[in-house]
């Protein structure tokens, strides 16, 4: 195993952010921590070449808390050796697209440190062997998480930085999220599946005496006595980090962060740490009695999310929370697509399946990208995050806008992009997943991929073709900035060329499948509304549209109705607990049985001698009692 090569990949640019420290001036800092940015994408080439198969192929590892079953070990394999790559050279893009889009922020100290921190961490994820290693950067993303969605802690600019639009209140509760809070929000909600999380490792420890995933595979038959309880601790982890319906809030209110932060978050860290964990465990679980249930679970909670956050992204009006919206969707899509291969998959073919899964986190990834970093130059250049309040920017941001129309025709399954190939074939693991107990997979992975072009072509239409004229001279991004996502965006086309030299045997069956054949549906319907006649509206879809752009009203239920009666549970224990027993007890009941006791023994104060010899005789009869006795 290339083990020097990972180790120089994963923490290369926790060194550089840690450097930065110590530098003066901030493009000191932004190009040192790109160096160890793109050193770390120049190594994990190196260490997936040549290329490896299989799943926990070669490991490393050297103890740490031995006695604890703690160690610092590695697994390369095709799952880790791609993500690896695509992690890395993606947060290279990203904070080389960061120089100038942040240059003349107040914090750049911050922003730089946790960049690295945040890569390192995810980079922990990707290689990770021992999962209280992998814990290690499963909690340093959380925090980096927090550090940077809170970026702009003075919140300032609430139309640009804020999510939402300011005054906007549902039933008393505010529908718009400062940074500040926006950050709180998402290390809450994580730090609730990872709470579940850490009991299902201890658990696991303690059932088998091994969480090296190397070794639990190994186990095979061995693990089936496990059961069902530590598995679905294990995935409330997944749920939260992947933010998979009901968990899906913190993700599109972390837009507060940098947009170079959203393009880091969506496109190669935090979100994709939860599916990716999904994937890389299922060949384990796949052996405890009763996993079907398990898969189950996540093919259900991940079709759930795909449909639920298109709908989303299709009726919310901000730039970054249609692609927040769009992101959660896919992430769905990944999670289903993994459930769907345990259902129907066991052997070389569940790996096999888990491969497509894995595939659609680089289809996304590659496109997700260059759309954040793409609409965060947008703003940089109008000044607004609101769909329909600047348009026809085709005609002022050309090479931006080309970008976009590439990589959105990516990431909603255009042939003969990447986005096609990987959609196409996660979507037939749903299909195949919901068949297998007895639901109309059809009926899921048609829904799944109609949604998709709508939302994604009506965000373009309607701020690149269409949409009033900008008010203020716009123009293109400065090169630092466009170069970055163009290339991603060429990338996502080259990289659909590769994948139909790969798959030439499977185009045929791809287009003439039911899930293409409701894209087409789906994309000839935006390309009508969005793109060739837009303002079509229907009084009919209003009550549903007004749903999906409330988001289901999860953000009145978690700052709503799970504020109120998290603060009325908290009076209650107060003035039951704090002050009915504590203070009564302390400052009532206790003071009260001494003052009683110390009368007593005052009234034994007679000041007599035959009385204070008669307690001392009473006093040895006692003592000559217990010695007898």
């Amino acid at each position: 195993m290339n083990s020097e090569y990972v180790f120089l990949t994963v923490f290369l640019p926790l060194i550089a952010s840690i450097l930065s420290l110590f530098v003066s001036g901030e493009k000191a800092k932004a190009w040192l921590v790109v160096a160890g940015a793109f050193l770390s994408a120049v190594f994990s080439v190196l260490a997936y070449s040549p290329p490896v198969s299989g799943i926990y192929t070669e490991t490393y590892s050297v103890p740490w808390i031995p006695q604890l079953g703690i160690y610092i070990s590695l697994h390369l394999d095709q799952f880790s050796g791609v993500m690896g790559m695509l992690v890395a050279w993606l947060v290279f893009f990203i904070v080389l697209y960061s120089v100038k889009y942040m240059e003349g922020d107040y914090r750049p100290g911050w922003y730089w440190f946790f960049m690295g921190f945040f890569a390192t961490s995810m980079l922990i994820i990707t290689y990770a062997d021992n999962l209280w290693f992998l814990l290690v950067g499963w909690e340093g993303v959380g925090l980096a998480s927090w550090a940077l969605i809170g970026h702009w802690y003075k919140d300032d600019e609430p139309d640009v930085k804020w999510v939402g639009h300011p005054g906007d209140r549902v039933a008393l509760v505010d529908y718009a999220w400062p940074p500040s809070k926006a950050g709180l929000r998402a290390i809450l909600t994580i730090r609730t599946g990872d709470s579940a999380f850490l009991v299902s490792l201890a658990y696991i420890f303690a059932a088998v005496g091994t969480v090296q995933l190397s070794g639990l595979l190994r186990l095979g038959h061995a693990i089936s006595a496990l059961g069902l309880l530590p598995l679905f601790l294990f995935l409330m982890g997944p749920l939260t980090k992947s933010a998979q319906f009901p968990f899906t809030e913190w993700l599109l209110t972390a837009m507060t962060g940098p947009t170079s932060v959203s393009a880091l978050i969506h496109a190669a860290t935090m979100v994709n740490a939860g599916v990716y964990l999904l994937i890389v465990t299922a060949p384990i679980f796949a052996s405890v009695q009763g996993a079907q249930t398990y898969f189950l679970a996540v093919l259900v909670f991940g079709a759930l999310t795909a449909i639920l956050s298109s709908i989303i992204a299709l009726t919310v009006d901000e730039f970054k929370l249609v692609l927040a919206g769009s992101t959660a969707a896919n992430l769905g899509i990944i999670a289903a697509a993994a459930g769907g291969a345990g259902l129907v998959g066991s052997g070389a073919a569940l790996t096999a399946l888990l491969w497509i899964a894995f595939m659609q986190i680089v289809g996304h990834a590659i496109s997700k990208a260059p759309l954040f970093m793409g609409y965060g130059a947008v703003i940089h250049e109008t000044g607004t995050k609101y769909l329909g309040a600047v348009g026809r920017l085709g005609n002022y941001m050309r090479v931006t806008s080309l970008a976009l129309w590439l990589a959105m025709l990516s990431l909603i399954g255009t042939p003969p992009f990447a986005g096609f190939f990987t959609k196409e074939m996660a979507v037939d693991n749903i299909s195949a997943g919901f068949d297998a107990v007895g639901f109309s997979g059809v009926l899921v992975a048609g829904l799944i991929a109609f949604l998709a072009p709508l939302y994604g072509l009506r965000l373009l239409g309607l701020s690149l073709v269409h949409g009033p004229e900008p008010k203020e001279h716009v123009h293109e991004a400065h090169p630092i900035m466009w170069v970055p996502y163009t290339v991603l965006a060429l990338a996502a086309l080259g990289v659909g060329g590769y994948f139909a030299y790969l798959y030439a045997d499977e185009v045929t069956r791809l287009v003439a499948s039911p899930g293409f054949l409701a894209f087409l549906a789906g994309f000839a319907v935006a390309l009508a509304l969005y793109v060739l006649r837009p303002g079509v509206r229907s009084r009919a879809l209003t009550p549903l549209w007004r749903i999906g752009y409330r988001r289901f009203y999860l953000p009145w239920l978690y700052d709503g109705v799970l504020v109120w009666i998290y603060h009325n549970l908290a009076h209650l224990i107060y003035w039951v607990v704090d002050r009915g027993v504590i203070d009564n007890l302390y400052h009532v009941a206790l003071p009260w049985a001494f003052g009683r006791m110390s009368a007593a023994f005052r009234r034994l104060q007679t000041g007599s001698i035959s009385w204070y010899l008669l307690y001392a005789i009473a006093g040895l009869l006692v003592l000559v009692l217990l010695v007898l006795l």
